[in-house]
């Protein structure tokens, strides 16, 4: 009997528990897809933590950042050249939903993904009798725009055209030891470096980050999508819980399965209960459930606090 063999490769500097690595499982996810069609991702425990695992991809450690470097570089990114800042004019996002409806396919998703992503044109702000600016995402966790005009758009756009190879080796194979200054996303716990929690004033220190991770998990927007309920905008994967403040949950998962199958686990609701539906999501193959809280240390950013398994 004739086997099909397929090739695996652990992602061993991510780890699930952490919101940044989860994301930036999902970004590499969505890339190497779009090398590999037939991608699969599931999750499994090794060195003290859950580590994605993809499979039907290249399992060569050098091929395979080579191949997903260069898939990165290709990306189009033209869907954060529509403004520095996020959010912007309700007008300019809706001429941008519009357009890319037309133009978009069942094979060709991305901007239209992405701009769902960022936030909905329903029920915009007011400002002076005009359209202001529309709602967005709660994964916009940088103030809407710095003194210098930018904001989430930006910083994706400069962390993507610095992206090497090794900014890719350090995030998906090598311990995270911090050593890159540069724009941070705010998606990762230890970035939350107040004041009263430091030595030294954080804002007059270069913020440290993990390239690779951000521009991976960058991608991860694509898989969660805004809507609307009531007239405020809701992100998967986040929810409010009166009293205590805004959460964000993902799951792990045990089985393979491809971009599609993530997109609708995401959005599962029973991820959001007080009380999870245990059976419901090992029936799924849902072994672990992390939830982070969505802090606001002050009025210009946000961060989200040490994540908990639900």
């Amino acid at each position: 009997m004739n086997h099909i063999r397929t090739s695996e490769i652990v992602l061993s500097g991510l780890d699930g528990g952490n919101p940044l690595a989860f994301l930036a499982a999902l970004g590499a996810t969505i890339t190497a897809t779009a090398i590999w069609p037939e991608t699969l991702i599931y999750w499994q425990l090794e060195v003290g933590g859950w580590r994605p695992v993809l499979v039907n991809c290249e399992s060569d450690k050098e091929v395979f950042l080579q191949k997903l470097h260069a898939a990165l570089k290709e990306a189009s990114m033209t869907v954060f050249d529509l403004d520095d800042k996020l959010p912007f004019a309700a007008e300019k996002f809706i001429a941008a939903l519009r357009a890319s409806a037309r133009q978009c396919t069942p094979s060709n998703r991305r901007e239209a993904d992405f701009l769902t992503g960022m936030g909905t044109d329903m029920y915009p702000e007011q400002e002076k009798n005009k359209i202001g600016v529309f709602q967005d995402t709660s994964l916009r966790m940088v103030r809407s725009g710095d003194s210098n005009g930018q904001g989430l758009p930006a910083y994706a756009k400069a962390i993507r055209q610095i992206t090497k190879i090794e900014h890719l080796d350090q995030a998906l194979f090598q311990q995270w030891d911090y050593r890159d200054g540069y724009f941070s996303l705010r998606w990762d716990p230890i970035e939350d470096q107040r004041y009263a929690l430091r030595w030294d004033n954080p804002s007059n220190s270069e913020k440290k980050i993990v390239i690779g991770a951000n521009s991976l998990a960058i991608e991860a927007l694509q898989l969660l999508p805004t809507a609307p309920v009531g007239t405020e905008c809701r992100t998967t994967g986040f929810h409010d819980e009166k009293g205590r403040g805004t959460f964000f949950t993902w799951p792990i998962w045990t089985v393979k399965i491809g971009i599609n199958t993530i997109r609708s686990l995401l959005a599962y609701p029973g991820l959001h209960q007080s009380e999870l539906p245990h059976e419901d999501l090992s029936a799924m193959g849902v072994a672990a459930v992390y939830r982070s809280q969505r802090i606001r240390p002050n009025q210009y950013y946000s961060n989200f606090a040490p994540p908990h398994p639900v």
